[in-house]
């Protein structure tokens, strides 16, 4: 691994997924409210995200809230909402003046108006954005993704891979290579089943707002050395 994060043999995962767990314990632990850690949550993302594509990533694919999030208790569910309102923009913008693109995954018409308004805009402004891909999951669940391109794919009256393939919201990405999921729970959690299939899995006891650079570059060199046989021998 060189000191940029990259590997020399350029066995780089293309889309890594990111479960961003232990905001709030993060938070319990400084004896802070639950929505400070969701806070300094968001500010890593920036950094974590530019780290993987200075390593060569092509896609990043966030759990920023899930279907179950929305049963949280309601202040809580209220401050996740409205840290997506106030931060959103900032952050996603700082991203695409660095050349990503970005697109989002879920049913985001659980969301106020104006949430849903903002989501719009960003998606819209970089629609054309030629850069590497920073997907965030809002309001997402895998089953339900699964459910609903089999729906669609129904629809067109040939179910086969290939036609469900194309109705998930990840259709387009690179595959997936690799889940990190911090804050110690050992677990998918409802995220990018289908994906996952033969995903490399990491996990690590980190609190997501202190994972950083080099724990990224740690388990992107462990990729690089992880034997991928996807079935065969």
């Amino acid at each position: 691994m060189r000191s940029d994060g990259a590997t020399d043999s350029g066995n780089i995962p293309k889309h890594i997924g990111i479960i961003m767990d232990g905001n709030g314990r993060w938070a319990s632990k400084r004896l802070l409210p639950r929505s400070a850690g969701h806070r300094a949550g968001v500010k890593n993302i920036t950094k974590i995200v530019s780290a993987a594509f200075d390593s060569g990533v092509d896609c990043v694919t966030l759990y920023a809230f899930s279907t179950e999030n929305a049963f949280r208790p309601e202040q809580e569910v209220n401050s996740l909402v409205d840290l997506i309102r106030k931060q959103l923009k900032p952050m996603t913008r700082e991203l695409i003046e660095k050349g990503a693109r970005v697109i989002f995954s879920g049913d985001l018409s659980y969301f106020p108006n104006d949430v849903c308004e903002i989501i719009k805009e960003i998606a819209t402004e970089n629609a054309d954005g030629w850069g590497q891909i920073v997907n965030i999951a809002l309001n997402y669940s895998g089953r339900t993704e699964i459910v609903r391109a089999a729906a669609l794919a129904a629809e067109s009256g040939n179910v086969t891979a290939e036609s469900l393939e194309r109705n998930l919201y990840t259709n387009g990405l690179p595959e997936l290579d690799m889940i990190i999921r911090t804050g110690g729970e050992k677990r998918l959690s409802n995220f990018l089943l289908y994906q996952a299939a033969y995903s490399e899995l990491f996990f690590t006891d980190t609190l997501w707002p202190d994972f950083g650079k080099s724990e990224l570059f740690d388990m992107l060199a462990e990729f690089n050395h992880r034997q991928r046989k996807f079935g065969k021998v």
